[in-house]
């Protein structure tokens, strides 16, 4: 069976993953558009800020997705 991620949301796709977690061109299908969406956070746990990064981030991704709907 061929699958068209191309043809998913992000979101379907990422369901998609979680139903087929051997599919691991899915889950790289995902990972890359999931980064280039934004939607990926990464923190930098020696900073002394991580946490206070990692909210404002999680934060800015939340009211972005909010003005999207």
């Amino acid at each position: 069976m061929t699958v068209n991620y191309d043809a998913m949301s992000l979101d379907e796709l990422r369901r998609y993953v979680l139903a087929h977690r051997e599919d691991l061109e899915a889950f790289h299908n995902y990972i890359d558009r999931s980064k280039a969406q934004g939607r990926m956070i990464s923190i930098n746990l020696n900073s002394d800020r991580w946490e206070e990064d990692l909210t404002a981030r999680i934060q800015q991704i939340a009211s972005t997705e909010d003005e999207s709907n």
